[in-house]
């Protein structure tokens, strides 16, 4: 899965979340923010903090690996989480 906007970081954590039955009030709990944040983040909402969420992802066992892509290749910009998780890029903790 390539991230490119918010609304996809957001997909990621709901289908995570859901993956791993967690309601978001058990998540928020988890990482000490409120359960409307984490509808913010999950509706791909602007301005919640990058550290927030960064501690969401390491809560649900996911770790944020970026690529850089090829300059010429304007289409392949963003970050390819399938390929990552093919080739073992995402470790829980």
């Amino acid at each position: 899965m390539k991230i490119r906007t918010p609304k996809e970081i957001g997909s990621l954590v709901r289908q995570s979340r859901k993956d791993q039955g967690l309601t978001q009030l058990n998540l928020a709990r988890r990482i000490g923010v409120s359960r409307d944040w984490i509808i913010r983040l999950e509706q791909g909402k602007g301005g919640v903090e990058l550290a927030l969420v960064l501690r969401t992802l390491k809560a649900l066992g996911l770790v944020l690996d970026v690529q850089q892509s090829e300059p010429n290749r304007a289409e392949e910009t963003g970050i390819d989480l399938g390929q990552i998780l093919r080739e073992g890029g995402l470790h829980e903790h």
